[in-house]
């Protein structure tokens, strides 16, 4: 009696059985890992999970100050083009940018002004980087800067440097970090060696 073609079958069979349930492993990890993790990836997620207003404080370091400045106040966005940052505490001041048009307003220096971002390409590109981030605009945002990104879904950062002259003669880098779609800080950081460090509150009062 020959025994040789029932062990081989039943040995292709074990082999098959291990490729199927290799396979179900693998799709399965690809599933649980989601989308590739890709600054076009990140931007949806900014997009998709921003919130029209968001309370911030904010920490600002300069040779010209003996400590740092700390305020409080809003973020709000208005998409596509309008962005306001107001500041409640400890004084008011309010800068208010919609599409090419910069207002600021500030009761303790008793000025009201505005001004076009066509004047000042510096802050042009600055403005770029915040509503290219959040309108999901990665052409925009790789366009302006220089892109790179780390860390995961649950923990990420992105540094932001500008490409062009006249953003790299005031700007070293803006630095956001946070989880998913949500940022948690935005640190920047100018030529001159100042920089702020803004941290985003969630479920801050509207």
């Amino acid at each position: 009696m020959t025994f040789g073609k029932p062990l081989s079958s039943r040995r292709n069979c074990a082999l098959i059985c291990l490729f199927v349930l290799l396979e179900c492993v693998v799709r399965a990890s690809v599933a649980a890992a989601g989308p590739e993790w890709t600054v076009e990836t990140l931007l949806a997620l900014l997009k998709d999970q921003r919130e029209p207003s968001v309370g911030f404080e904010e920490a600002t370091y300069s040779s010209l100050l003996t400590e740092p400045l700390k305020v409080r106040g809003m973020l709000r966005f208005t998409p596509p083009a309008t962005m306001e940052k107001s500041i409640t505490d400890p004084f008011h001041e309010r800068y208010l940018i919609e599409g090419d048009k910069v207002t600021f307003e500030s009761e303790r220096k008793h000025v009201r002004r505005t001004i076009s971002l066509e004047d000042y390409p510096a802050l042009r590109s600055f403005v770029e980087a915040f509503r290219a981030s959040l309108t999901g605009d990665a052409v925009q945002l790789h366009k302006v800067y220089e892109v790179t990104m780390n860390g995961t879904r649950g923990k990420w950062t992105l540094l932001l440097r500008p490409k062009e002259t006249t953003g790299k003669s005031v700007l070293d880098y803006i630095l956001l970090t946070g989880s998913e779609g949500r940022v948690a800080t935005i640190a920047i950081r100018s030529t001159d060696g100042d920089r702020s460090v803004m941290t985003l509150l969630r479920g801050a009062a509207r």
